[in-house]
């Protein structure tokens, strides 16, 4: 279970940072627990057991870096699923105090093998925790695990790389198919960097949709599989809305209006979305939100979207999952991040240079300044469990009750209805 401590101490950050009354509360959260709730994108929690906790402080003293100890911590997560009852008993409490119904889980971004490896993870652990857990591959599916008291597992791809690397055309659209009947749902056409199919936000030019790109989008509209443009470039985001002949989304974003970062969408990026009927996700990456990087600053970012492009089109894809720490993992990663951020971005050492993001902040992604709260992202406002203080802060925010529902998984229901079936 998931200690009173812990989840205190998220109460407090959103308190001290939203500001709500009593009345306010307690009409949000038995809003949220009443509602169909979708993230359109997270990952499953992410439990921290005494064995995780052992193996992470002793790769972290043996100076092995990060990239080594996820590799690491995952063989021994695969191992505790099927095993440790104290896993499975925080996985299951962090999905309950969420109350979320479904997320939008990513199972690739690099290439075939390593995706299909994902999933064959993602699947082992859906498999044992079906008591808990079940597979969405439709908006039916969603509904009922409201109905039944369990949490929808829908997944994604963000990336097209895992369909090929964009040289026998025939093979990989066919790949598209193979990873349908794999049960992948939502596909993002890029990550930061151009690939195949089209620019992504990190590039340095703009050079939009390919002609594979277009026959990509083409396959995924055949098949009923939803396009995403979360880390597209400007031009590639407004080709895919084009040359879509179904509403296509951007899961997880921002408003580059509210705080102009890399990751964020332009006004016309998310009108284009919207005006074709879309679904646009307001992201909760600290970082990516400006400001002290609370659920404030999330709020404004939705409040914008929603005055910009309307209430039908908006939803939340935290781009989180429920996940703690200790005081010697985050001195290691504080450690590790200053160390990073003196190397060149396109420096091997960086380990993540081919992703694509800045030189500021290669491994972590984003920018946090110095005035951010610490230990926000996972122990804050914006910890994945404080999923039903999301729709508390809506309340106060001033939407009414219908508008929250769609805000908080409607919205995201209605465009996989449309789109996947």
């Amino acid at each position: 279970m998931i200690d009173k401590a812990f989840l205190d101490t998220i109460r407090k950050r959103t308190i001290d940072t939203l500001k709500f009354d009593t009345e306010q509360e307690i009409h949000g959260i038995a809003l949220h627990k009443e509602s169909i709730v979708c993230d359109s994108l997270a990952e499953p929690p992410q439990p921290l057991t005494p064995q995780l906790v052992e193996l992470i402080h002793t790769l972290i003293d043996e100076g092995v870096e990060r990239r080594g100890i996820g590799e690491r911590t995952e063989k021994l997560r695969q191992k505790l699923i099927k095993e440790d009852p104290a896993y499975k008993a925080e996985y299951a409490s962090a999905w309950d105090m969420s109350g979320v119904t479904c997320i939008s889980s990513t199972q690739g971004t690099t290439d075939l093998l390593s995706s299909v490896k994902h999933i064959s993870e993602t699947k082992y652990a859906m498999d044992l925790y079906d008591d808990i857990v079940t597979k969405a591959t439709r908006a039916d599916d969603i509904r009922k695990a409201k109905r039944d008291g369990k949490h929808a597992i829908m997944w994604n791809l963000q990336n097209t790389l895992p369909f090929g690397g964009g040289v026998d055309h025939e093979k990989e659209l066919d790949n598209i198919d193979f990873f349908y009947k794999l049960g992948v749902r939502v596909v993002q056409l890029t990550y930061n960097l151009r690939n195949f199919v089209g620019d992504g936000c990190t590039e340095r030019y703009e050079s939009g949709l390919t002609n594979f790109g277009v026959k990509v989008i083409e396959r995924m509209n055949q098949l009923g599989i939803l396009v995403d443009t979360s880390h597209c470039g400007y031009q590639t985001t407004l080709d895919a809305v084009e040359f879509s002949k179904d509403p296509v989304a951007a899961t997880h974003t921002g408003c580059k209006e509210v705080y102009w970062h890399t990751r964020s969408k332009k006004d016309d990026e998310l009108l284009a979305i919207a005006e074709r009927g879309g679904f646009i996700g307001i992201y909760l990456e600290q970082g990516f939100l400006g400001g002290q990087g609370t659920l404030k600053e999330a709020l404004d970012h939705i409040d914008y979207l929603v005055n910009l492009v309307g209430i039908d089109h908006v939803g939340i894809g935290t781009d989180l999952a429920h996940a703690r720490s200790t005081d010697k993992i985050k001195a290691a990663k504080e450690e590790e991040e200053a160390k990073m951020k003196s190397i060149p971005l396109l420096s091997p050492e960086t380990k993540r240079f081919w992703l694509g993001w800045h030189p500021e902040k290669p491994t972590y992604h984003y920018n946090i300044t110095d005035n951010m709260i610490k230990g926000e992202r996972n122990e804050g406002s914006l910890a994945w469990t404080n999923w039903p203080y999301y729709t508390v802060g809506l309340v106060t925010r001033g939407y009414s009750d219908q508008e929250i529902k769609k805000i908080i998984g409607g919205n995201f229901l209605r465009i996989i209805e449309k789109v996947v079936g």
